[in-house]
């Protein structure tokens, strides 16, 4: 939810291309960190807590220095997180979509074997070059396109006769 006086998250765009050059770009390793650096970002969440620890237990690093590892340790654990729910697409030899798609959502662990975890989906963002973007919600969407119905009987009063 924005600030009180802010346009709502799903309005905005965020970059900061001053943060890519310590990156060295934006990449499957950086791409989590970036999108940590926006508003969209939630601080309590699982991701949040990894990083912090992270960087005061230096034993964790090697999990966060790659997102495989990374979300791997966010799998086990109960609560908030953000995963990179589709990588960019291939195209063709060396060119691709560049639109990374990271997902919101809450993980539910169960503990009977052969269950697969309960999760329920916040929100998805884009992350298009060095701009991230909400993915509009599905109510927001359904509401700009149903058209007020027009009653039946004024469409047969305005019917061409022949």
């Amino acid at each position: 939810m924005a600030p009180p006086g802010q346009p709502p998250l799903d309005e905005i765009q965020w970059s900061d291309p001053s943060l890519l050059p310590a990156m060295q770009g934006i990449h499957s390793n950086s791409v989590l960190f970036y999108f940590a650096q926006s508003p969209f970002f939630d601080r309590t969440s699982n991701n949040a807590v990894i990083f912090q620890q992270a960087h005061i237990n230096p034993t964790m690093m090697p999990i966060i220095q790659e997102r495989r590892t990374f979300e791997a340790h966010l799998r086990g654990m109960s609560g908030l997180e953000y995963i990179v729910a589709q990588e960019p697409a291939e195209m063709g030899w060396g060119f691709g979509t560049g639109v990374w798609v990271i997902r919101k959502q809450t993980r539910r662990k169960r503990n009977e074997p052969g269950v697969e975890d309960e999760l329920t989906v916040h929100a998805d963002y884009f992350l298009v070059g060095e701009n991230i973007y909400q993915a509009p919600a599905f109510a927001d969407i359904l509401s700009s396109r149903i058209v007020r119905p027009v009653p039946v009987q004024a469409r047969w009063h305005h019917a061409d006769p022949t």
